[in-house]
Formats: structure tokens, C-alpha cells, sequence
């Protein structure tokens, strides 16, 4: 499971030892993340790859946004629902110049583990399957509106803490997943060649990052922590991130620079060292390229805006 030891900051995406999400679970001793969520341009937590054991599924229900699952970009309009398998790199995709709400899910599945005889036969035959990194529900399709219907009620539940309701409703969400999980849509879905071996060098490259990014690191070395040559280093980035490994690098500092921005009063040039800037100039005009304002007005903003007043800043789609 999920270590539930530190406690991230609301849109701040932190790590484990191992590179892995640290999923923020709501309620303690119970591995499930429930809430409604929503995704804007230049948000902190859109266009960040990461993984975790647990599963993900997302229900679209104001807007339009995509998801890209192991390099594969899902678009989500209102109505769909994607389920994304455990540890799949995965990230967000804002609608363009507006804003998206969504129902979101992040469980681990021994939440519905209830013996062995259920973990072995419904469960571990599809989070271990690599051919399938995901499952599109359309709003069309003949499911698609019973497992958005379960997702908007297991959201309102959550509200309760009822851990008993919470797995009674991921059990019928499951059934719906396992109704999907055919050998017909295996084929359909298709195994994407050499996928599971990039998958596996870019987490060992991500995690060469995570514990190296105040330093000065190169291509070089980023290409070295997987075992793969530079050219090949760049592939799997823009295959799977669609960043290059250094523009990777440069946002993974900037999300850093967020989380001293929201931690503390230190100074500009004190950030910067302490995220591998060479200076606070650097640091602002790449910041600003991530996120459409600089560091200064971004703490500001953060100080002053509710989520209210963010999701009036970038209208939403028609319901």
C-alpha cells in the first residue's frame, strides 16, 4: 500500500523512497483518496507523471480534459469515466482555457480484497495484466453512465467516512471493471511493444531526478540511472511525459520551487539554490513557462484564491 506517513499539500504531488506517489488518503488506516477534483491550465498538479500501486479512475462530469496513461492520451469528455490500472504512469491534461470537474477515485484494491479466493480470481488478474494500462468508459457506452453514477455517490459518501459504504460501492465499480476485462478487449485495447521495459527504465529516471534535481545534473547522467543511451533517453521522455528529459527536470524543479513557495518565508535566491537554479531570474522565467506567472504572483495568488475563486478565473465548460 501507499504510505500515508507524510501528508502532501492540496495540488503538490510528493514521492516515496521508491518514486512512487504518496497518495493522501482520507481517512487514516483506510487506503482510499475520494473527492471532486478539478484541473485548469498551468495548475500544479496537470502534466505531472507518476505512479503508484493503488488504482485511479476519474469521471468526467463538467468539461473536457485528457489523460495520458503510459504514453497513450485518453480524451475525457463530460460523462466518461477512465479507469487506470495499478502502477501505470499516469497524468492529467486541462481542457484548453478551462477549467474541468471531475469525481476522482485513488484505492488500493486490498480495500476489496476480502479473501483469498477473491484477491486471486477478481483482482490480481487485472492489476497485474500489462496489456491493459487502462479502460475508457464513454458516456455512450451501455456502462458508462452506471459507473459515473457510482463514482458521483461514492464521492458523496466519503463525506460520511464510511469505510463499510465506501467498499460496498468500489465492489460494484469492480464488477464493472472485471465485465470489461475480457480477452476481447485485450485485443482490443492492444499491448504497446517494449512498453513495460520503457516504463520501468523511465521510473529508474525519474527517480535518478527526484533525489538529484537540486544538483547539476546532465543528459548524461539522467540517460545512465536507465541504462539507456541519450537518444533512447529522450524517446522514452517525449514518449511517455511528452517532455524532453531536461524540460522534465526543469518542471519537476518548479513544482519544488511550489512547495517552499507554500512552506515557508524564504527569499527568492534562497529557493532557487535550494532547487537547482542557478539563480532567481532562471528560476522565475522558467517558472513562469509552466505556470503562466511568476513566483512572486503565484504565492500571492495562492495565499489569496480559494478554490472558488481559481475556478472562476477559468470558466467551465457547459454542464
Amino acid at each position: 500500500m501507499s504510505e500515508t506517513t507524510q501528508k502532501p499539500v492540496r495540488g503538490i504531488i510528493l514521492k516515496r523512497s521508491d518514486g512512487s506517489e504518496v497518495v493522501n488518503y482520507n481517512i487514516e488506516g483506510f487506503p482510499a483518496y475520494i473527492h471532486e477534483g478539478y484541473v485548469y491550465p498551468g495548475c500544479t498538479w496537470e502534466r505531472v507523471p507518476h505512479y503508484h500501486d493503488d488504482i485511479e479512475i476519474v469521471s468526467v462530469y463538467s468539461g473536457t480534459m485528457a489523460y495520458s496513461v503510459d504514453g497513450i492520451n485518453i480524451t475525457l469528455k463530460r460523462g466518461d469515466t477512465l479507469f487506470v490500472n495499478a502502477d501505470r504512469i499516469h497524468y492529467s491534461i486541462s481542457g484548453e482555457n478551462r477549467s474541468t470537474l471531475y469525481y476522482i477515485a485513488v484505492m488500493h484494491p486490498g480495500i476489496i480484497s476480502s479473501s483469498f479466493a477473491v484477491e486471486s480470481k477478481a483482482i490480481k488478474p487485472i492489476i497485474s495484466d500489462r496489456s491493459v494500462p487502462f479502460i475508457h468508459f464513454k458516456a455512450e457506452d451501455f456502462d458508462g453512465p452506471a459507473i459515473q453514477k457510482l463514482m458521483k455517490t461514492l464521492c458523496k459518501e466519503e463525506e460520511t467516512g464510511n469505510e463499510f459504504m465506501i467498499t460496498k460501492y468500489f465492489f460494484e465499480i469492480w464488477e464493472i471493471i472485471m465485465h470489461r476485462f475480457t480477452d476481447a478487449y485485450r485485443l482490443h485495447v492492444g499491448h504497446i511493444e517494449d512498453s513495460d521495459s520503457h516504463n520501468s527504465k523511465l521510473k529508474s529516471m525519474m527517480f535518478f531526478i527526484d533525489q538529484h534535481y537540486n544538483e547539476q545534473i546532465t543528459l548524461k547522467e539522467i540517460a545512465k540511472a536507465g541504462s539507456v543511451s541519450q537518444s533512447l533517453c529522450n524517446q522514452i521522455f517525449n514518449k511517455l511525459t511528452e517532455k524532453s528529459p531536461i524540460e522534465y527536470l526543469m518542471h519537476y524543479r518548479c513544482r519544488k520551487v511550489t512547495d517552499l513557495l507554500l512552506a515557508g518565508d524564504l527569499s527568492m535566491s534562497e529557493i532557487a539554490e535550494l532547487t537547482g537554479f542557478s539563480g532567481a531570474s532562471y528560476m522565475a522565467e522558467t517558472f513562469k513557462k509552466f505556470y503562466k506567472m511568476s513566483p512572486r504572483d503565484f504565492k500571492k495568488m495562492r495565499a489569496q484564491n480559494t478554490e472558488t475563486d481559481t475556478l472562476r478565473n477559468f470558466p467551465q465548460c457547459d454542464s
